[in-house]
């Protein structure tokens, strides 16, 4: 449900303003406490997400919040409304409490075992709110990494049964690698990862988890993929469309999504929607997006497709146009016409332009479809992880 501020909400009763600090995180924060339900211990790491929250955001806990900002701190009461703006540096405004202006970070944190509901999500962990190196208002949750990965894994794989447990496991191992690999790496902004998967991985806080879901992050705690010792970026994505690409990494080697790697059976993915795909659109998008590409106004008049033997996908498209001969990279001319895969043919007759591709989703690591298919014919999770990454070892961290 939306968090409403009602007209008649005053702003002044109490007013934190936090001007322009901006928040800096360390390389990596571990916690050594009891995991997600109690299970087990170790070094569990401490995860910052920036959360989609816009530059006003409204934060509530029905167990209440504590404000702290320095050496101050504030009390609110159950499903009290707090509003935080940027206006020039942090305006953070409460009832209740005399008018405070503290130059720093907010720390926001609920009540017992409460959540912090920001709008209409609620997220576990606490929250850190500050101007960040970009001007605008940074909202991040901070977490346990078990703890992330129960906002994670449900929306990444999709809907869980019994049936599809052993995916959502694999899921979690990936999502769990590939957020070690993180971790640090854009120090000065004060968060490691965005909570979109168009950035980083698709996280909604406690809104899609389910006792599944939960049962594949805690029957895998602490359990990641290595390669040679280190902790693999373990790339995921929707529908491989048959077989994989080839990725940046030697673990993330083109493989054909059948049973054993072996061309001419089966795909794994096959029976999901995005397999197979086809789209029609007017010649003037293709000539738009020819021209924005190459940085010159043209019109396209016939193309030749550089396509990887491997995977079948496209790495670059030779357009000839009336201002001569264009080469685009695959995956920006995919990016730009908002195609689902560079796994795709093209024909241009006359004033329309068609796709007939595969796939969804850049290609390499793990093919999510598929992994629900492995998972479906009785494939376990340790099983679905060595179909998809080369040459890797799972090991427990903690």
């Amino acid at each position: 449900m939306r968090i409403r501020v009602p007209r008649s909400f005053v702003v002044g009763a109490a007013v934190l303003c936090l001007a322009g600090c901006c928040y800096y995180t360390p390389r990596v924060i571990v916690r050594k406490e009891a995991g997600v339900g109690g299970r087990g211990s170790g070094d569990e790491p401490l995860v910052r997400v920036r959360l989609s929250a816009g530059n006003t955001a409204f934060l509530t806990s029905s167990q209440g919040l504590t404000l702290s900002a320095g050496s101050t701190r504030q009390s609110v009461g159950p499903n009290q409304v707090i509003q935080v703006k940027d206006e020039n540096g942090l305006v953070i405004a409460a009832g209740g409490k005399l008018p405070l202006r503290i130059a720093d970070t907010l720390a926001v944190a609920p009540a017992a075992d409460g959540f912090v509901r920001v709008g209409d999500r609620s997220y576990r962990g606490r929250l850190l709110l500050f101007r960040s190196a970009d001007g605008d208002l940074a909202v991040v949750n901070v977490l346990g990494l078990e703890e992330y990965l129960l906002g994670v894994v449900p929306c990444e794989i999709g809907p869980i049964s019994a049936g599809t447990l052993e995916a959502a496991k694999a899921q979690a191992v990936a999502a769990r690698s590939f957020t070690m690999t993180r971790l640090g790496k854009r120090q000065g902004l004060g968060h490691d990862l965005f909570d979109s998967y168009l950035r980083d991985q698709e996280y909604r806080g406690t809104e899609r988890e389910t006792e599944l879901s939960r049962q594949a992050v805690l029957a895998t705690r602490g359990e990641m993929l290595e390669f040679r010792g280190e902790v693999c970026e373990a790339l995921y994505h929707g529908n491989c469309g048959g077989v994989t690409a080839n990725g940046s990494q030697p673990y993330l080697r083109s493989v054909p999504d059948t049973p054993g790697h072996r061309r001419g059976r089966k795909a794994y993915c096959s029976d999901k929607p995005n397999f197979s795909w086809q789209v029609s659109m007017r010649k003037e998008s293709l000539d738009a997006v020819a021209s924005r590409l190459s940085g010159k106004k043209c019109r396209v008049r016939g193309c030749k497709l550089d396509v990887d033997r491997q995977s079948g996908r496209v790495k670059y498209l030779h357009l000839a146009t009336d201002r001569g001969s264009v080469r685009l990279p695959g995956s920006d001319f995919r990016m730009a016409l908002g195609l689902k895969s560079t796994g795709f043919t093209m024909a241009i007759r006359g004033a329309s332009v068609s796709f007939t591709g595969h796939g969804s989703g850049h290609g390499s690591g793990m093919c999510q479809d598929g992994a629900v298919g492995m998972a479906e014919s009785g494939a376990s999770y340790k099983e679905i992880l060595q179909h998809y990454y080369s040459g890797i070892s799972l090991k427990k961290r903690y």
